[in-house]
């Protein structure tokens, strides 16, 4: 009866000084990284996106060749690593691709009902002062006064309007609100409890904001930045109760 040797498979790993240089180029790209994102002014554009994605695809490249090991695993494994990638990044750029340069048409009632939104201004003689918060304008007693409408269920149900917001709402994945959420899809909601009140005629902050929740597709005010036609539909809020929606209302009523 024989033997054999057991086989011997040869691994191969990078070297410490491999590693410690990898490390530092890592490093650096990542400094380059944050400078590139510091200036307010280039926050969003293309000339600070597309050098940031090459460089996340350089960091990617290298953290998956030498600390995955890819550089030294079989090319099979390799190529089914990279086939899912490629992939992965097709279906993601074809998402942004659709909803960055997707223009859908208004529907006929959004598009001749469409008014553009313009803030409130109290003159005297041939001074204008904008309002600090423009605000509705309603008729009282012949007269014309300016309101602010205030959120009138009490800071509960504000509270209650925020959780539904960041979670079953799920509001926050498409709409901001400084401090609370960063959504970037639909129209930013940091100031909505004071711009409401001027984006529909003749309908005060509290109705036009309970019609934007359960009717999205009702009105849609022109001149708003993200506000696209036919991006937020019923469906989207129809989960909601009508107390889910008073407690919304609220909490966006208080964002001045």
């Amino acid at each position: 009866m024989s033997t054999h040797p057991p086989e011997h498979h040869e691994s191969r790993h990078p070297t410490f000084k491999q590693y410690a240089t990898i490390a530092i180029i890592l490093f650096a790209i990542t400094a380059v990284e944050f400078l590139i994102i510091v200036p307010e002014g280039l926050k969003g554009s293309g000339v600070v996106i597309a050098p940031l994605v090459a460089l996340s695809a350089v960091k990617f490249a290298i953290v998956i060749m030498f600390y995955m090991h890819l550089k030294f695993d079989n090319r099979l494994l390799g190529s089914v690593f990279l086939t899912g990638l490629v992939l992965a990044f097709m279906a993601g750029g074809a998402v942004l691709a659709l909803f960055g340069s997707f223009q859908p048409t208004p529907r006929e009632f959004a598009a001749a009902n469409a008014v553009a939104y313009t803030h409130l201004v109290e003159g005297d003689g041939h001074e204008e002062v904008e309002l600090e918060h423009p605000v509705h304008e309603i008729t009282s007693d012949g007269g014309t006064e300016m309101v602010v409408e205030e959120p009138t269920g009490g800071a509960d149900l504000v509270a209650q309007g925020q959780a539904i917001f960041t979670g079953s709402g799920g509001c926050l994945a498409c709409h901001a609100v400084e401090g609370i959420a960063s959504g970037m899809l639909g129209p930013d909601l940091t100031h909505i409890g004071t711009d409401a009140a001027t984006r529909k005629p003749e309908t005060s902050a509290h109705d036009y904001i309970t019609e934007s929740i359960k009717e999205p597709e009702a009105f849609v005010a022109t001149d708003v930045e993200r506000a696209n036609p036919g991006i937020m539909t019923s469906a989207l809020t129809s989960s909601l109760s009508d107390a889910d929606v008073e407690a919304l209302v609220d909490f966006l009523l208080a964002q001045k």
